[in-house]
C-alpha cells in the first residue's frame, strides 16, 4: 500500500511537471513568467513566498522584479552574496531548516518588513548543458514537516523547462528592443535626410559650395547647413557634431538648424549668433551630452569670410598662390555645456581668387583601414593640400574618394560629413 502511495505521489507530481512546463511556455513577457514560475514553484512545494532570480547578462549577478506577497520590486545580488547568490555560485541546492542559524542569510528584508523567514529552499535554474540561468528561493513550507526531499527533486525537475522559458523570454526581448532601435534609427536617419541633404552644391556669385553628408549605419547628430538668404547678402555656411548617437542626438542636430536659421537673420554679428545658439541648448542638452560647432559668412562678392569655432574639428584654408594649408582652430569651448557666455570670432580673412576653405566632423579623421590606423589630422591636411583644384564638388568628390581609399572598403562607425567652399580663379 505503501509504494501505491509513493507512485501517486510521484505520478502527481509528474502531472504537475507537465501542465507547469506547458504553462511556462505560454508567455514569452519576461515579467509575466517570472511572476508564473514564483506561483508554479511555490505551490508545487508549499512555500510561503519566495523570489525567482535571474542571472545578469555580465554573469556577475543576480536580479529580480519579483517578490511574493504584496511588494513588487528590483533585486539586485552579486554572486556568492547571501543564499541566493551562494547558491549560483555552487551550482548547488540549499535546503535549511532556520536560515537564521546560516551567516549568509540577510537578516534586513525580515527587519524591513517583519516577516519571519524559517524554513529556505534555494535551487539552481540551469539549462540542458548545465549553465547557470537563475536562482529558486523559497520561503517558509506550509504545513509541519518543513521542504523535503521531494521538494529538491521537483524543482530540479523543474529547472529546465524554466530555463528554455526563460531564455526564450530573453531572446523574445532581444528582439523586441533591436525592433524598437531600428526603428529608432530609422526615424533619426529621415529626420536627417529631410532637414540636411546627402550631398548639396550651390554657386554664389564668384564662391561655390559642396557639402556631403553619408550616414554610417547609426544614426548620429552631424549637422551642416548652408543659408542662402540673409539680410546682408551674405551666405552663412555651418558645420557641427552632436555627441552620441541616434535619435536625440538627430533632434539636437534638427533643433540646432532651426536656432541658427532664426539667429542668422536676426543679427549681422556671427559671434552673437554662437552666443545666442550656446544659450539656447544649454537647457535642452542633458547627461554629458554637447556640440562642437563652426559657422562662416562669406561675402559671395568680395570672398571676406567671418567665423567661430566652438570647439570643432579646425577647418583647413588652402590658398592658391602657395598651396599653403592653414587651420582655422576653436576661438572657444563647446556648446550646451556653460551657459550665459559670451563667444568670440575668430581674425577675419579674405578668399582669394583660388582658395578653398575645408569643413569636416570627426568621421573623417576618425576613419580607420584595415590595419586600424586612422586618417588623422595631418593626412586630412595633405589629402586637402595635394587635391586637384576644381568647382567646390570637384575637391570635395576627389576628397571624398581620398577618404575610401584610405579606408579600404572598412565600414565606418560615424558619419561621414564635409564642405568645400571655393572662390573662382578668375573672381
Amino acid at each position: 500500500m505503501g509504494n501505491d502511495g509513493d507512485l501517486a505521489a510521484r505520478a502527481a507530481r509528474q502531472e504537475k511537471l507537465l501542465e507547469a512546463s506547458y504553462a511556462l511556455h505560454q508567455s514569452l513577457n519576461l515579467d509575466e513568467l517570472l511572476v508564473l514560475l514564483l506561483d508554479v514553484a511555490s505551490s508545487a512545494v508549499l512555500a510561503d513566498r519566495g523570489t525567482v532570480y535571474i542571472l545578469d547578462e555580465d554573469g556577475q549577478s543576480l536580479w529580480s522584479r519579483v517578490l511574493s506577497g504584496d511588494e513588487s520590486l528590483e533585486i539586485r545580488l552579486p554572486i556568492g552574496d547571501g543564499l541566493a547568490g551562494a547558491v549560483a555560485a555552487s551550482g548547488e541546492t540549499l535546503c535549511l531548516s532556520d536560515a537564521y542559524d546560516d551567516p549568509r542569510f540577510n537578516r534586513s528584508w525580515d527587519e524591513k518588513s517583519g516577516y519571519r523567514t524559517r524554513e529556505v529552499l534555494c535551487a539552481p535554474i540551469k539549462d540542458r548543458d548545465g549553465k547557470l540561468v537563475g536562482v529558486f528561493q523559497l520561503l517558509n513550507k506550509q504545513g509541519d514537516g518543513g521542504f523535503n526531499q521531494d521538494d529538491t527533486e521537483f524543482l530540479e525537475g523543474l529547472s529546465v523547462h524554466a530555463a528554455l522559458a526563460i531564455e526564450n523570454a530573453q531572446l523574445h526581448t532581444h528582439a523586441l528592443e533591436k525592433e524598437r532601435y531600428d526603428r529608432e534609427v530609422a526615424l533619426a536617419q529621415q529626420v536627417q535626410r529631410n532637414l540636411q541633404p546627402e550631398s548639396y552644391e550651390k554657386t554664389f556669385g564668384s564662391v561655390s559650395l559642396a557639402g556631403l553628408n553619408e550616414l554610417c549605419e547609426d544614426a548620429s547628430g552631424d549637422y551642416y547647413d548652408c543659408v542662402v538668404e540673409l539680410p546682408s547678402g551674405k551666405v552663412a555656411v555651418a558645420i557641427g557634431d552632436v555627441s552620441g548617437h541616434g535619435l536625440q542626438a538627430a533632434l539636437v542636430m534638427a533643433a540646432t538648424r532651426a536656432y541658427v536659421r532664426a539667429f542668422v537673420q536676426t543679427t549681422e554679428s556671427l559671434a552673437r549668433v554662437v552666443t545666442l545658439l550656446n544659450d539656447a541648448l544649454v537647457p535642452d542638452l542633458h547627461g554629458g551630452r554637447f556640440l562642437t560647432f563652426f559657422a562662416a559668412l562669406i561675402d559671395p562678392v568680395t570672398g571676406a569670410v567671418e567665423w567661430c569655432n566652438a570647439g570643432h574639428n579646425p577647418p583647413r584654408l588652402r590658398r592658391a598662390g602657395d598651396g599653403q594649408v592653414t587651420e582655422l582652430n576653436a576661438t572657444d569651448p563647446i556648446l550646451g555645456i556653460l551657459d550665459g557666455r559670451d563667444y568670440r570670432a575668430g581674425e577675419p580673412f579674405t578668399l582669394e581668387p583660388g582658395d578653398a576653405l575645408l569643413l569636416y566632423t570627426d568621421g573623417v579623421t576618425e576613419a580607420r583601414n584595415a590595419a586600424a590606423d586612422l586618417m588623422g589630422e595631418e593626412h586630412l591636411t595633405d589629402l586637402f593640400r595635394q587635391v586637384e583644384d576644381g568647382t567646390a564638388v570637384e575637391m570635395l568628390d576627389s576628397l571624398r574618394r581620398s577618404v575610401l581609399r584610405f579606408t579600404e572598403s572598412v565600414p565606418v562607425d560615424d558619419d561621414l560629413t564635409m564642405i568645400v567652399v571655393r572662390r573662382a580663379s578668375d573672381a
